[in-house]
């Protein structure tokens, strides 16, 4: 039934028409109902798992998307009261707010989301897996924000996350490293030389 709501040609059949051919009780398709749910899950998996569509859309987050936080809890005040209304573009965000974030978010002081228009989103999905006109240009919308909304938003989400939390470890290590080196390189007596620590 997927492929056949993919294909161009509807020979004048309503997809509910089509959907009468794949009725099967023993597999538990007992419902044209039942029958379109699994197609559209079909659907919505396949556009997830399209490489290049994902590449796309991620690129798209890493842009325009935005970071936001807000209090977990009302009236309390903490180290993170400065990100209890807290918006930024994830591309502008800064090493030591992607760590305060992550922080307020583990301790439960902060909610922390990543949000994106989802028009544009659902314009790319629609251009990637069909063309117009389409005769199921409806039915396929409804599939590509299901794919958007249920699978695709969610696991981007959680891949942006992760990448911009990595950056901001390699980041801090760097810099710990910048600061630490001349601090362990200064003479730790004035006017003397030091061969050794007795470390007793």
């Amino acid at each position: 039934l997927a492929d056949a709501i993919f294909a161009q040609d509807r020979n004048g059949k309503a997809p509910e028409e089509l959907a009468k051919d794949f009725l099967n009780p023993d597999l538990g398709v007992e419902t044209i109902e039942d029958a379109l749910s699994g197609a559209s899950d079909i659907i919505a998996e396949r556009i997830s798992d399209d490489a290049e569509l994902r590449k796309s859309l991620r690129a798209r987050m890493q842009k325009s998307a935005l970071c936001e936080s807000k209090a977990a809890k009302e009236d309390e005040d903490s180290v993170y009261r400065l990100y209890y209304d807290f918006h930024q573009l994830v591309s502008k965000l800064q090493s030591h707010q992607v760590l305060a974030l992550n922080r307020g978010e583990r301790e439960k002081l902060l909610k922390v989301e990543v949000v994106c228009d989802d028009e544009p989103a659902l314009q790319l999905i629609c251009r990637s897996v069909f063309r117009k006109p389409h005769p199921y240009e409806k039915q396929l919308t409804e599939m590509a924000q299901d794919a958007w909304k249920r699978l695709l938003f969610p696991s981007l989400n959680r891949e942006i996350r992760k990448e911009l939390t990595e950056t901001a470890n390699e980041q801090s290590i760097a810099t710990f490293a910048l600061n630490l080196r001349p601090l362990l390189m200064q003479p730790p007596i004035k006017n003397h030389v030091v061969l050794g620590f007795d470390p007793g």
